[in-house]
């Protein structure tokens, strides 16, 4: 398996995916929307995994949805849709959503803060954070603010896989994102981003490579 082959599995996956959420409206749409990108970004992320298992044997990596509990007592627990573990530390954790929105943003920016700052002592010093999406339909003044009142903007890269608002018309007519298709060269850039912060983590944390 090489990360081309990777590469063009999760491409593949989501044209069949983009293919049957055509025509969606109302609630068929966000029954599958949301259940349909969780799938795909797994199993993105599982791939890259299982390439970097072969490539790194050694390594320790591991796949999880589950709540991280804080480094001190009487604290949350937090989490995002996905984890990945490097050789015992968290390097790599991301949010799923189809359409990211100002409000929800914000709240993901705020729970990003409250892992980097709460359970800091079980993450990878090069930690980072993603956010995928159909459509990430937010302004840059946001972004900056975010920035500047919760921190670590630094660490956080967005995925909007079409490229373009949810309110988007064509013909006259409003359409779901699955009606304009997706841009392949984000797809590209995610799963290179993925699989370079995760090999960063794993060369950087143990004696191979």
């Amino acid at each position: 398996m090489t990360l081309n082959q990777v590469t063009e599995n999760v491409v593949g996956l989501l044209t069949e995916q983009f293919e049957q959420g055509e025509g969606l409206t109302a609630v068929p749409l966000k029954n599958y929307s949301g259940p349909a990108l969780e799938t795909w970004s797994e199993f993105a992320l599982t791939s890259v995994i299982s390439l970097l298992r072969e490539e790194y044997p050694d390594a320790e990596i591991e796949h999880s949805k589950d709540y991280i509990s804080s480094d001190f007592e009487g604290f949350g627990r937090e989490r995002l849709d996905q984890h990945v573990k490097v050789n015992g530390k968290y390097a790599y954790l991301q949010e799923d959503r189809a359409w990211v929105d100002k409000p929800f943003y914000t709240l993901k920016r705020a729970v990003i803060r409250n892992i980097i700052m709460s359970c800091s002592q079980q993450l990878h010093e090069n930690c980072r954070f993603g956010v995928v999406g159909y459509c990430i339909d937010i302004r840059e003044d946001l972004v900056n603010t975010c920035n500047h009142t919760q921190g670590y903007g630094d660490r956080i890269q967005m995925f909007s896989l079409t490229g373009r608002r949810r309110s988007k018309k064509v013909n006259g007519r409003a359409v779901n994102w699955y009606e304009t298709g997706f841009n392949q060269e984000t797809v590209v850039n995610y799963i290179n981003n993925v699989y370079e912060t995760l090999k960063y983590a794993i060369v950087s944390t143990s004696s191979v490579g």
